[in-house]
Formats: structure tokens, sequence, C-alpha cells
């Protein structure tokens, strides 16, 4: 299955090294709101390096004394890399104890603990706002005023917000996998387990890549259709767009509006106008068996911008005299993008983690 998906800006030319040292890739997760510092929930705000998100949840319930299942968290953060997120735990009147946690790891592992508040309610699967991003990209190597070029433009146009090749596994085991899963159809009404749900998500991701793809070869990504559905970039807000007029085009071109994509569901055909409908049918006719596969597993209607602009974006070149550079930039996303996403338009980089370990996941 196809994963080389279009770049909106050319393929970059300029070479870097992405991931050298796991401070080089800062991941911190912003809620979006304050616990209240009150209530039977316990939230932790904890630095990790090295550490798998699910499997700390564990330690936590295990260092604490609780269920597994009553430890939560919002988001996944990427193991191989310095990541502050929110835990949450339901302990009721008990104060939780956290003082063993940082023994609980050894280098290059390690665990701290930043904030301890209480809140009224417990923190949900997607329930934080965004992630803020600091990398650093080492041995940057080329043209850096074209690279200059392209944070410009990255900064102002955005990129097609595609999903991180993370979703679809290493070498893209989750489609070769989810593939042969779909295809066979659901065979009962259970829960499934979280590989199978892995699986079924990365085919649902690769339907709206495969369309985005071919929307950012025609230009249709970064502009407005009539009967699309339309949202504003840092708001949930959704609309139709009936008319557009002169300002819509303004907030458009200035990236604070963007066309969103169906996932693929029942009736997702409602989640667009005609002409984006038509194209989105053009991209998957060769995947016809998959999608009707994919309609048949019950999938609540969902959507996903086609553009992602990332939120207060800066950069520092940092040059030297052998021919090579490191640049830091900075930017938030909002939750459940992915900032390799961006980070294909701004350069080839190599992901020096990927040599040392097998998973990678940067997704919220």
């Amino acid at each position: 299955m196809n994963t080389e998906w279009r770049y909106a800006w050319s393929k970059p030319t300029v070479l870097g090294d992405l991931k050298t040292h796991i401070q080089d890739f800062y991941v911190e997760e912003q809620l979006g709101f304050e616990p209240d510092d009150k209530g039977e929930f316990c939230y932790v705000f904890i630095e990790k390096q090295g550490v798998n998100t699910d499997f700390l949840a564990k330690r936590l319930a295990e260092i604490t004394g609780i269920a597994p299942n009553k430890v939560t968290y919002s988001g996944v953060k990427d193991r191989h890399a310095c990541t502050r997120q929110w835990f949450c735990l339901h302990v009721l009147n008990q104060e939780a104890d956290f003082s063993a946690i940082q023994d609980a790891f050894r280098e290059p592992e390690s665990v701290r603990v930043i904030a301890q508040l209480r809140h009224s309610k417990k923190l949900r699967t997607g329930a934080h706002l965004s992630n803020r991003f600091v990398i650093r990209l080492r041995e940057v190597v080329g043209d850096l005023d074209e690279l200059e070029g392209r944070l410009n433009l990255i900064k102002q146009g955005g990129v097609p917000n595609y999903y991180g090749p993370q979703r679809f596994g290493i070498n893209g085991n989750n489609l070769h996998h989810g593939k042969g899963f779909v295809l066979k159809g659901r065979q009962s009404r259970r829960k499934l387990p979280k590989t199978e749900s892995f699986w079924l998500s990365a085919i649902r991701s690769w339907c709206f890549n495969e369309a985005l793809s071919d929307q950012v070869e025609n230009g249709m990504w970064s502009r407005l259709c009539d009967g699309d559905i339309a949202q504003f970039q840092h708001k949930h807000e959704q609309f139709r767009v009936k008319e557009i007029g002169a300002l819509m085009h303004l907030n458009v071109i200035r990236g604070e509006i963007s066309p969103v994509l169906p996932l693929i569901s029942e009736g997702w055909e409602a989640g667009t106008g005609p002409l984006r409908e038509a194209a989105i049918k053009s991209s998957l006719t060769e995947s016809m068996d998959l999608v009707n596969a994919l309609i048949a597993f019950d999938l609540s209607r969902d959507s996903r911008l086609a553009r992602l602009v990332p939120m207060n974006m800066a950069w520092e070149l940092l040059r030297d005299n052998e021919g090579s550079a490191q640049l830091i930039v900075e930017f938030s996303l909002p939750k459940g993008c992915f900032a390799t996403s961006v980070l294909r338009e701004m350069i080839d980089f190599t992901d020096k983690s990927a040599e040392k370990h097998h998973e990678s996941i940067d997704r919220q």
C-alpha cells in the first residue's frame, strides 16, 4: 500500500538528523484548562524520557495501590523524546505518594513529577487542547536560504494534515495486518482489542491520506469549494460553506480557515460538498473494496482538517564553520496532529531513534 504522499511545497533538499539525543525532541501537553484543585481525582504532571505512556500509567497504579483502570491519560506521547503530560488517578480521599516513582526507572529511562493537583472531573482520552513541540535537528546541510524560505512558507501557509508514519506501524505493519483484518469483515459484536483497533484506525487514516495527497496535487487541500465543510484552524467550530466572499477568501489565505475531509464511515458523503466528495471517491476508486469493508464496521462520523497551520511557530538556525548547522524549531499543534507532518515539509530528515529502537510515536 502506498505511503509516499505528495508534498505541498515540493520535497525538501536540505538534510538533517532528528532525535540524535532524546532531549532533541521535547513535547509538552497543554490541557486547555486548569485543574480546580478539588475533587476525587489526582492529576499529576510528569516529565518522562525513554518511557512508554501506557507502561508509566501501569507503574503509577502499582505505586499508589490502585487498579490500572483507575489511571487515565489524554494522549500518548513519544517514548523516544523528553515529554511532559498529565495523568489522572482516581484515588478518592487518599493522598497519592509518588516519591518512589523516580527510583522505579533506570537510565536512559527517567521520570520526574512536575506538579500534583486535585480535580473534580476524570481526565479522558483526547481531553487536552494541544501539544507544544521544541525540536532540534542536527547535522543540517544544504541551502539554508531555501530552508529559511520553507520555514516562512509553512508558518503562513501550513502543511497537509497527514497522519504520520507512526500511525501505520514499523515498515507499515499496521497497514499490512489492517488490510487483511478489515477485508475479512467484523466477526462479532465484541469490543475490539487494542491491536485490532490500531489496525482499523490505520486503514481509515490511510484512506484519508490517499485522498488528501491527491488534493495536494490539484490544490484543493488549501482552498474552499461550494458545499464544503470548513473549520477554523484553532477552534473546533465547523460550518457549511454556502458562499465564498472576500472576507472568507482572506481568512483562507491567512490560514485561519481550511476545508475538512470526512473520515470513512457510513454516510461520510454528507461530511463534505459535491466537488470534494467526487475527488475523494476518485482517489479511492481502486480501493473501494477496502472502503466498503471499512464502512461495515459502523465507525462513528468524524472529520479532519485538510490543512495544518502550526501555532506560535518560531525557529533559530545555528550555523557553524564546518558546512553544517542546527535548526531549533518551536510550534504548537492541535491534539491528534503529527509533528512529523510539519517536519517533512521543512527538511529531509533521518530519524536517528529509529536506528536504536523498534517503535516511534510522536502523536498526541
